[in-house]
């Protein structure tokens, strides 16, 4: 597949902070910095992987590019326009092109409603096509996420699938009408390895058949490269490495990239067995916002600079971004 065209997403400067909110007993809380001012464009039938830990902002981040939360600055582009803020009519029609694939199929499918009611609900909502068409169009979208004969799937209840029917049944969904661009958020974060690997093959026929250009969104580095042209590294609410999925993982130079790989399981080995080693035990002292997002757990840092500037991204070249000063020297 061709990635070298214009980009079909662009995210310029994206900052996002929820509020603390006081409470009786609590008093005022500390606002959380979900995204710090994040800039990421993605090209057409790409595959682009966002990779970090519970809590670095990843699902916060696909939130925002369907609209289903608002930036506090910065903005989202898709196909060069502006989505942020948008309302009302032009609202449906961007979500028309732009759907999302949730994390869990038993929260994201009602128990109420069949599998044909699931899947036709949005070609309802966007007035696609007429009734006495739809249910073929559920049919093939069935039948393209492997749920065949489709028959017998369509007029089930989701109590009466597995969990990865489920979740096939949740991309059928959102492919029904046929958008140019798909974000997976931990779409196999609840399922076994062998059911991993078929979504994940569905995800690629995705690309390789009908040029969907998506974010994948994971914890799982081994899944990002097995999946994803490129992958952004998040963490805290920033970018730490940006760079092709191969390049990244067989060369990371961000402490965090390489504490990610460290985590990976390793068969056939026991014991604490760390290639890079760049991970504290115990977490250290910080200023806060002043300095790197990953100076309280970096081995490596250097408590002149890591902990009173923010390191930025730089280009290592062969397109290979990294905001660590370390790496940078």
């Amino acid at each position: 597949m061709d990635t070298n065209g214009k980009p079909v997403l662009e995210i310029r400067d994206v900052s996002k902070i929820y509020r603390a909110k006081a409470g009786f007993f609590t008093g005022s809380g500390k606002d959380v910095v979900a995204l710090d001012r994040i800039s990421l464009s993605i090209k057409k039938g790409e595959i682009f992987g966002l990779v970090g830990e519970s809590g670095s902002g990843k699902t916060t981040a696909g939130r925002l590019i369907v609209s289903l939360e608002e930036t506090d600055s910065g903005e989202i582009l898709l196909d060069g326009k502006p989505i942020t803020g948008l309302k009302g009519k032009r609202l449906k029609k961007f979500r028309s092109k732009a759907q999302m694939i949730f994390q869990d199929p038993y929260q994201s499918l009602n128990p109420q409603r069949s599998i044909l009611d699931t899947v036709s609900e949005p070609l309802i909502i966007h007035k696609v096509g007429h009734a006495n068409n739809r249910k073929d169009r559920v049919r093939e979208a069935l039948k393209s996420v492997g749920l065949s004969p489709p028959d017998d799937f369509i007029y089930r209840y989701p109590h009466r699938l597995s969990g990865g029917q489920r979740q096939r049944v949740a991309i059928a969904r959102a492919m029904v009408l046929d958008p140019e661009f798909v974000i997976a958020d931990e779409p196999t974060s609840m399922l076994d390895a062998s059911i991993s690997a078929q979504i994940f093959n569905i995800l690629l026929e995705m690309r390789e058949e009908l040029g969907v250009t998506q974010l994948f969104i994971t914890h799982s580095l081994a899944a990002a490269r097995y999946l994803c042209d490129r992958i952004a590294v998040l963490y805290h609410g920033r970018l730490m490495e940006v760079g092709q999925s191969n390049e990244v993982i067989q060369n990371p130079k961000h402490p965090y990239t390489k504490a990610l790989i460290d985590a990976l399981p390793k068969f056939g080995h026991s014991g604490e067995r760390k290639r890079y080693g760049t991970l504290l035990s115990r977490e250290r002292e910080g200023t806060g916002d002043m300095g790197c997002n990953f100076f309280p757990r970096c081995s490596l840092a250097q408590e002149q600079r890591c902990n009173l500037e923010k390191p930025i991204l730089e280009n290592m070249g062969n397109q290979h971004h990294v905001a660590c000063f370390l790496s940078q020297s």
